[in-house]
């Protein structure tokens, strides 16, 4: 199946809908010329007017990024097929073999969430084994241990990270709940804490910013009472459960209260803690992701020199979670093309490439990136733009 880029995704939805270039501009704040472009593959939309435009169009902000249809497995891309079976038939299948125990399980999953956060193969590892852990997570949980439940949420926490990733949304939703119905089985303050933080991501990737800022407050109020008893882990939790919050703020309109978040309890949390902590943290929550979180908030309210003004005193070495560095590098990217500097956001895409280079076979805005550098391409760069599009399959 051949590829949909977002600008296509947008022109398909709009003339759906008889709607003119003028008439989608207007309504979403830019220019109509900017809308051409768009469609044409000549500039990829920032985030921030890829939300306004699919609230103009009513759809999803995941539909124009091409989510992958239930019904549609391109042999090019992710197969997800597996992972889809499992999460829906996992309770009704009789195991050939025995099932793990819950600390055989816990052992695989922490090898698999190692491999989606520092392997250059990360999406490779990651389709392999999810069918199975999630399969083996439903068996495991039959038991009705706390330490069974948990380990089921960790498995199910991971899931929907990868499938969010994917662009398969849906899925992801529904990895979340199932954690969230684990954590609180297990009845441990801590994985309910970070059961609230992955549902609300799977809120923030459907564009549901407002509750994914009452998911994050509503975690914060379950937690904040076992801090003070607790250790360097509930204070990374906590820390996370604040940025998810801030970013479903500065999302929702309130940019203003976002950056106070960030940059009073996010900071402070994050003075206590360090950065390389090997303390069980979904989010690697320290100095530095509190930093990348705000750089990500200006960059989701439209103000790329503020990217870049904080992105300089990003050290991207003191995080070890590629997933980290290769979304930070992303946006700043985005930002050095919003402002004209082609040649800067070749280098970060070239970056993101030497430290992930799946990243740019799955992320679609970042093809897309790469699609619109090649057809302005300036000659001095242009053949580096080139060979790193034809490695990826992006002029296909």
């Amino acid at each position: 199946m051949t590829e949909i880029s977002t600008g296509q995704m947008i022109r398909l939805q709009r003339e759906r809908r008889g709607m003119s270039t003028t008439a989608l501009a207007t309504q979403s704040g830019c220019t109509a010329r900017h809308i051409e472009l768009i469609e044409h593959g000549k500039r990829t939309p920032s985030l921030p007017l890829l939300r306004e435009i699919a609230k103009v169009l009513g759809v999803r902000t995941a539909v124009l990024l091409g989510e992958t249809p239930r019904d549609s497995h391109e042999p090019s891309r992710p197969q997800i097929s597996d992972i889809e079976r499992a999460l829906f038939t996992s309770r009704s299948l009789s195991p050939d073999i025995e099932p793990p125990d819950a600390e055989q399980l816990a052992e695989r999953v922490a090898a698999a969430r190692n491999a989606w956060f520092t392997s250059t193969r990360r999406y490779s590892i990651l389709m392999a084994e999810l069918p199975s852990l999630v399969t083996d997570a439903e068996s495991v949980a039959a038991e009705g241990t706390p330490q069974a439940c948990g380990v089921a949420t960790d498995a199910y926490m991971l899931a929907r990270g990868v499938l969010k990733h994917l662009r398969r949304v849906d899925l992801a939703h529904l990895a979340a709940d199932r954690a969230m119905r684990f954590a609180e089985e297990s009845e441990n303050p801590l994985m309910i804490a970070w059961a609230y933080w992955s549902l609300g991501q799977s809120m923030l990737s459907d564009d549901m910013h407002q509750i994914a800022y009452d998911v994050a407050r509503r975690g914060l109020e379950l937690l904040e009472p076992h801090v003070a008893d607790g250790d360097e882990r509930h204070v990374k939790a906590l820390g996370a459960l604040h940025l998810l919050a801030a970013v479903g703020e500065a999302r929702s309109g309130d940019d203003d209260q976002a950056r106070e978040r960030v940059r009073g309890p996010a900071t402070q949390l994050a003075e206590r803690v360090r950065d390389t902590s090997d303390v069980y943290d979904l989010a690697f929550f320290g100095p530095t992701n509190v930093a990348i979180h705000m750089a990500s908030i200006e960059s989701d309210v439209g103000r790329p020199e503020d990217v870049l003004r904080i992105a300089d005193d990003i050290d991207l070495r003191h995080t070890p979670s590629i997933e980290r560095r290769t979304t930070h590098l992303g946006q700043v990217a985005r930002a050095c093309e919003d402002l004209g500097d082609d040649a800067a956001s070749l280098l970060h895409l070239l970056r993101i490439d030497r430290e992930s280079p799946e990243e740019l076979d799955h992320k679609l805005l970042l093809r897309e990136m790469v699609r619109s550098l090649a057809r302005r391409a300036r000659p001095s760069w242009a053949p580096e733009v080139r060979q790193l599009a034809e490695r990826h399959g992006i002029l296909n």
